[in-house]
């Protein structure tokens, strides 16, 4: 029971970040962003291992698949995680990284060779029917301020396809390295201290800079996200599978676009509209019966 309420709370920190985030993405550009949202989490997660003592480091070939599924999940996936929230809002972009769920099974299947069964064809509808209602979806008469679109909505949507697309490959990625018995608070620490320099790198190039010069009050919301979102919520999440198979932990843990319902309700007043609440309950489920292992 502990592990299951660690899993739901992890869903429930990862929803706060993401409701602190799309003003600091928008101000500051989702790479820069992410750069001071992982900077902030590897701070937090090396005071974790710090305090656990937990300084077994990996092989040479763990050490390089666990940088290969930095730069695919924190590197391309995250900052288009941000790209697409800076356009589409967090409701519409947690839906449609759920879609990762789907993007894993596919991936097992055709580069795994595991078995794509009727049900997980199933749960795989359910993703994609989901992040179709949660697109197409418009709050009827004033919309809350987060379903307001910023720019393009295909882009928006393409950018979180891709994000869910890249965190699935570097989830199968990182597998192996996780099944051999690594820290898994170290493997964090690893992927976040590969993937910042990558991230300032990045930062550093045409496009991709500050969309305007940081402030203290930006900063410090960039920060909180990161410690929510990849410090709480990935430590928790960790805490989870100690106790829980991986199917069941991850989808609680994907539970966002349901949580994050309600908080919009209470922030902004408005409440969501019952298409909005079906899409997200769709996508779940899909995830679920995608992680249920038949």
């Amino acid at each position: 029971m502990l592990y299951d309420l660690a899993a739901v709370a992890a869903a429930f920190s990862v929803t706060l970040s993401n409701l602190i985030a799309p003003a600091a993405i928008r101000h500051l550009g989702p790479v820069v962003f992410n750069c001071w949202r992982l900077a902030a989490a590897l701070v937090a997660v090396l005071g974790l291992v710090g305090l656990r003592g937990s300084w077994n480091w990996p092989s040479s070939v763990q050490f390089f698949a666990l940088a290969a599924s930095s730069m695919l999940g924190i590197i391309i996936a995250d900052s288009c995680f941000y790209a697409a929230m800076a356009r589409l809002g967090p409701r519409r972009t947690s839906v449609l990284y759920t879609s990762w769920a789907a993007f894993a099974a596919l991936l097992g299947y055709l580069i795994l060779g595991e078995r794509l069964s009727s049900v997980k064809v199933l749960g795989i509808g359910c993703v994609v029917g989901g992040v179709c209602l949660a697109i197409i979806f418009r709050q009827a008469g004033k919309p809350m301020a987060s379903e307001e679109t910023h720019g393009s909505t295909r882009a928006g949507v393409l950018f979180g396809l891709l994000s869910a697309l890249c965190a699935a490959g570097a989830v199968l990625i990182a597998r192996p390295v996780m099944a051999a018995g690594l820290d898994p608070a170290m493997a964090t620490a690893i992927r976040a201290a590969v993937g910042l320099p990558g991230l300032v790198a990045i930062s550093r190039l045409p496009g991709f800079r500050a969309s305007a010069p940081a402030t203290s009050a930006i900063a410090l919301r960039a920060a909180i996200s990161g410690l929510l979102g990849m410090g709480v919520g990935m430590t928790l999440v960790l805490f989870a599978l100690s106790g829980q198979p991986v199917g069941i932990v991850s989808t609680l843990a994907s539970t966002t676009p349901v949580v994050i319902l309600p908080m919009l309700w209470w922030t902004t007043g408005v409440r969501p509209a019952p298409a909005a609440w079906l899409g997200a309950a769709a996508a779940v489920i899909g995830a679920a019966v995608i992680a249920s292992g038949y």
